[in-house]
């Protein structure tokens, strides 16, 4: 891992992700880029934008400027290659963009959460990344905890996207010597015996070559509450779930679970895009 990109709005939860990449990074020796955008509507011509521009608004652009500034030349970390940037536009468009032209390998952000039906009709920014980022996304809500994964849940029942966060696990897992809790949820709509379970996550966790593992099966209303309540019970501190990723349209038809973990779980949230066929 060589570049982390971290989206701020200067709230707790975007300064929390900042400490979990500088974390990331203190183990990879990746470097980290704060990114601010200014939100523009979609139609708005950056250039006219910025002539129509008052000085109140030039006062405010240097104030992110060197609040931003402040973040990465912070004595804290002054052990991790820090480096910030402003843009204008969409937010998730401009993060999901940057990350894809830049090659970035890893978006770590902050989320508030919301509700369910603002979901449904909006989505939150954190929710828009993990449906359109090529690259892995990590989640984080919390600000108050340190994060340093021991323990990682890894939702399983996808053969195409347990095929492609094989690398991304097994990163994590090495860095912070993790064990990984391979859980497969069954559910009234999607029944699957406990012996099914074990049996199928038992050969994936041999395909991935797993050191420290555990086979799990577990039962719930759906796949999302189950992965979040079997994390909880179990004291996991990162939950990795797969995605094909699906735009606003086909979230109204089709939920998707990471999408739904970004809103609910207070636990980090690691995805991982399944490349389209």
């Amino acid at each position: 891992m060589d570049k982390i990109l971290v989206p701020t709005d200067f709230s707790p939860h975007a300064l929390a992700a900042f400490d979990a990449a500088v974390s990331i990074s203190r183990k990879t020796g990746a470097s980290v880029q704060l990114f601010h955008v200014i939100e523009v509507p979609d139609s708005t011509d950056i250039q006219k934008t910025i002539v129509r521009s008052t000085p109140g608004d030039c006062e405010t652009l240097t104030a992110i400027d060197e609040r931003l500034r402040s973040l990465v030349t912070n004595e804290a970390y002054r052990d991790t290659c820090a480096t910030y940037s402003i843009d204008f536009g969409i937010p998730y468009q401009q993060i999901c963009g940057k990350a894809k032209n830049e090659s970035f390998d890893l978006i770590v952000t902050g989320s508030h959460g919301i509700g369910r039906l603002e979901a449904i009709m909006f989505g939150s920014t954190a929710q828009k990344v993990v449906s359109h980022a090529r690259c892995p996304v990590l989640i984080i809500h919390e600000s108050a905890t340190c994060f340093a994964p021991s323990n990682i849940v890894f939702g399983t029942g996808i053969p195409a996207g347990e095929a492609c966060g094989r690398d991304t696990l097994e990163l994590f897992a090495t860095l912070y010597n993790a064990t990984v809790h391979l859980v497969r949820v069954s559910t009234k709509a999607k029944f699957e015996t406990a012996r099914q379970s074990k049996t199928i996550s038992a050969a994936m966790a041999k395909t991935f070559g797993l050191q420290q593992y555990t086979i799990n099966s577990y039962n719930d209303e759906c796949v999302e509450s189950g992965l979040l309540h079997f994390a909880e019970d179990s004291g996991a501190d990162l939950i990795f779930i797969p995605t094909h990723g699906k735009t606003e349209l086909r979230h109204l038809l089709r939920k998707s679970v990471a999408g739904a973990m970004t809103m609910i779980s207070r636990i980090p949230v690691l995805t991982c895009r399944i490349p389209d066929r």
